[in-house]
């Protein structure tokens, strides 16, 4: 075995952690959007707060987004 190859295992079991638990996140996020309530109702009136609070949400997965598609530039 050659002494790069010790680093690419290490790489790779690393890649293959942080991808698992990116996936864990997103499923999380996507289980937290799902489960807000319904904005609008006399228990949940919507506010701005309401609204810049998802805008904040939509601004860092858009980032997210632009992080992830540096591949396929």
């Amino acid at each position: 075995m050659s002494r790069n190859e010790t680093p690419k295992l290490r790489a790779e079991a690393a890649y293959e952690n942080a991808h698992l638990v990116a996936q864990d996140l997103v499923q999380r996020i996507g289980e937290l959007l799902f489960d807000m309530p319904a904005p609008g109702t006399e228990e949940h009136p919507v506010d701005w707060g309401h609204v810049g609070a998802l805008n904040e949400v939509n601004n860092r997965l858009s980032s997210v987004i632009g992080l992830l598609e540096w591949k396929d530039d």
